[in-house]
């Protein structure tokens, strides 16, 4: 019986200390892009050499969802911890480039488009969340990109947005759709973000 107990607290304790680890890590590789019918996306973001952290499924699939499960996929997307997603650097590159997998060969898929969703930058910001919709240009050789600016309000010198993308594509006349997450801001290198100051006036979103 004694025993039992202490096997039952060690278990207990393994249990929180694995939760613990995986709450509080970046998204591990393994997780950080997954498939359906074996397609998926690869995205580089702006020159960040982080990778974004992708969920694709069938369209069909994915209309069936119902708002918590989408909650869900919305918060893996957006990383766990600081820094576990990649961002946008609007001074040096400001895109977004996309490539295309069926079964490992990258390929082109029969049409695209994307639609994102923008999350306001300042509190002030009356606009909480902006819609954009766009299409990918074709790069060449596979690759597609799409060029992104700043969507909200700009209040201080410095900024950083939070944008969910959704792309929607069609392969073999089967429609799908990856999420991922990014981040965007025109912070210069080096700079020290908290030392930021507002602007004598307000800068509506970019044109």
């Amino acid at each position: 019986m004694f025993k039992k107990l202490v096997f039952g607290i060690i278990g207990i304790f393994i249990a929180i200390w694995a939760f613990l680890l995986l709450t509080f890590r970046p998204t591990p590789g393994y997780l950080r892009n997954t498939e359906a019918d074996g397609v998926k996306i690869e995205a580089k973001i702006s020159d960040d050499d982080r990778t974004p952290i992708i969920r694709t499924y069938t369209k069909e699939e994915f209309d069936k969802f119902d708002q918590s499960k989408i909650d869900n996929i919305e918060d893996d997307v957006d990383g766990r911890v600081e820094g576990d997603i990649p961002c946008i650097d609007l001074l040096k590159d400001n895109k977004i480039y996309i490539s295309f997998y069926k079964d490992g060969k990258k390929i082109e898929p029969e049409k695209t488009h994307i639609e994102i969703t923008a999350h306001a930058s300042d509190y002030k910001d009356p606009t909480k969340t902006r819609h954009i919709e766009g299409e990918l240009t074709n790069d060449g050789e596979n690759t597609y990109s799409y060029t992104t600016k700043r969507y909200g309000v700009q209040f201080e010198k410095y900024f950083m947005e939070y944008l969910q993308f959704e792309v929607t594509y069609t392969i073999d006349g089967k429609d799908y759709i990856s999420i991922l997450g990014a981040f965007q801001s025109n912070v210069p290198d080096g700079t020290d973000f908290f030392k930021n100051e507002d602007l004598k006036e307000p800068l509506d979103p970019e044109e």
